[in-house]
């Protein structure tokens, strides 16, 4: 029993000794995790080893996020703020391309016509953006003045020139009238070439009735001339016959 007692006593003295040995360096390495923050502030690159450097920390880290947190709604309204501009010029943009496809129904160029309404507006740049001013009044109209085109109406003046389908049902309506015309034309050709062929032929029959004519006048000419020449040979036979008869009474002819 000594010898157990003993080895029990030794090992209790190991034990011990072991223990004491661990409490010692425990108390000689113990953690500085109570430790208050430094004069210089803590270092960010080793991280933080207590406490008041957690807190210290974190309260930074709360700042940033609060930070971060204001300039991210900032962020939010100026791009909200955005988003709405860019929707409003693209409204805009919208409305002025209808425009320009069908007219304004509410600004009219003719009153008494609902379909003739104005299509193009001269651009008004906006001061304070420095880009083209895209408001309309209260009658749905643009800042900027109407295109005129080359139409002009009954005071003289040139009036505004209409949307693009009015431009082109203009244009189908013009095509149309000058395939009617070019049609027209052909036909007056045609007949401009049956009258010419007309013409010609009653030429060449003016001309052979001249001919004729001529020939004609030319033959009654020699006729009359031809007459008249017997008429006087028929007088100088006769004249020279009684000279002769008296010639032969002379000679004693009773009857020649």
């Amino acid at each position: 029993m000594t010898a157990i007692g003993k080895l029990l006593a030794f090992l209790i003295l190991v034990v011990g000794l072991t223990m004491m040995t661990w409490a010692v360096g425990v108390y000689a390495q113990r953690p500085a995790w109570f430790n208050p923050l430094p004069e210089g502030g803590a270092d960010k690159g080793a991280g933080a080893a207590s406490y008041a450097e957690l807190k210290a920390e974190i309260d930074s880290l709360n700042e940033a996020a609060k930070a971060a947190s204001g300039l991210w709604g900032d962020s939010l309204k100026s791009l909200e703020a955005h988003e709405q501009f860019r929707a409003n010029r693209r409204n805009g943009y919208a409305r002025l391309i209808e425009y320009a496809h069908k007219g304004n129904p509410k600004d009219l160029i003719d009153p008494a016509n609902p379909k003739s309404g104005k299509g193009f507006y001269l651009p008004v740049v906006d001061p304070r953006t420095r880009l083209y001013d895209l408001t309309f009044d209260a009658a749905g109209r643009p800042k900027g003045e109407a295109v005129l085109g080359s139409e002009v109406g009954p005071d003289g003046k040139a009036l505004p020139l209409p949307g693009l389908d009015a431009l082109t049902n203009s244009v189908a309506a013009d095509a149309q009238r000058i395939e009617l015309l070019t049609k027209e034309i052909a036909d007056q050709r045609r007949l401009f070439d049956t009258l010419s062929a007309d013409v010609l032929a009653t030429e060449k029959r003016l001309v052979a009735m001249n001919t004729i004519r001529d020939s004609v006048q030319a033959e009654l000419f020699f006729l009359s001339t031809f007459e008249v020449n017997v008429f006087e040979t028929r007088e100088t036979v006769l004249r020279r016959d009684r000279q002769l008869r008296d010639q032969l009474k002379r000679l004693g002819v009773s009857n020649p």
